[in-house]
């Protein structure tokens, strides 16, 4: 299966439709008519039967690996940490249009998750002009973020005692986030909706998390939710716009739980899992509020 064209796709039908790429080049960045061309793979969980938007999600994943090894070969001056949190905002966060041109050199379904094997040719000047451009990321402004947290009693087993995992996951979530540059306002001990009578719909859900941002000054909100699962927790967040109360992204991970590890380090993997997959969501947020038009 090949496909051509600068932007990202919605099903595996266009990229059929698409015209083919150039001949494979070896194992890292190559270089090929003013493009780079590099080797990437991307792997995205099936959701509710939707094998085409797991596609989708390992493609997008492909492209930005791929950026990220061509940005090596373009830009070798500039791989600081600032760097690429420059870059998540400025490249990453849109990498279709950097994209000429990709072929898929391998795909398969195995284990609930979409795999893909992809060769992807890049615009060699346009993202070396993207990747010197000065400070862009410098201007915008940190985004406020609020981390609500569902009340979820689990027994610590390196405690010995029972603790609310919620306050656990959400504490690991906004480590994570300061680390990455966002800056946490202050929390409740409680989510809104947990000193309501009677259950919430998700509606209600949304629109009390934003109200609870609102009030803090905060351009977003987090929610974190824990469920149970054979060998674990499953943690799943959703990231609601302040402004528009609506949702922006969500994502989820597993917490697998053992006896010789604590719960709250338990979280941290899972932790930086979500907030690497929300972080373009967050980079737009940024960068509206740096507009003066957040979502």
């Amino acid at each position: 299966m090949t496909g051509a064209r600068a932007g990202l796709v919605g099903t595996a039908l266009l990229l059929a439709l698409a015209a083919p790429l150039a001949a494979p080049q070896p194992a890292g960045a190559g270089v090929v008519a003013g493009a780079v061309v590099v080797r990437s793979s991307g792997r995205a969980p099936v959701r509710d039967g939707r094998a085409d938007v797991a596609f989708q999600q390992a493609l997008e994943e492909a492209f930005r690996r791929a950026l990220l090894e061509a940005l090596r070969s373009v830009a070798p001056e500039r791989q600081s940490p600032r760097d690429l949190e420059t870059w998540q905002e400025t490249i990453l966060s849109r990498s279709g249009d950097f994209v000429a041109a990709w072929r898929i050199l391998a795909q398969g379904e195995r284990d609930g998750f979409v795999d893909l094997e992809t060769e992807v040719e890049i615009w060699r000047e346009k993202l070396a002009r993207a990747a010197r451009a000065p400070g862009v990321a410098a201007a915008a402004a940190p985004v406020r973020l609020l981390v609500l947290a569902d009340s979820f009693a689990v027994s610590d087993p390196a405690a010995d005692e029972e603790v609310d995992a919620g306050r656990l996951a959400a504490a690991a979530l906004e480590t994570e986030l300061s680390r990455r540059g966002a800056v946490i306002v202050s929390t409740t001990d409680r989510a809104p909706w947990e000193d309501s009578s009677g259950p919430s719909s998700e509606e209600n859900r949304v629109a009390l998390a934003a109200a609870a941002a609102k009030r803090l000054e905060a351009d977003a909100v987090l929610v974190a939710r824990l469920t149970r699962r054979a060998d674990g927790l499953t943690l799943a967040v959703q990231l609601i716009g302040v402004a528009s109360e609506t949702t922006l992204g969500a994502s989820r991970a597993d917490v697998p739980l053992t006896a010789d590890a604590a719960l709250d380090e338990a979280f941290q993997p899972a932790a930086r899992q979500l907030v690497a997959a929300l972080a373009p969501r967050l980079a737009a947020v940024r960068a509206g509020r740096s507009r003066g038009s957040l979502p």
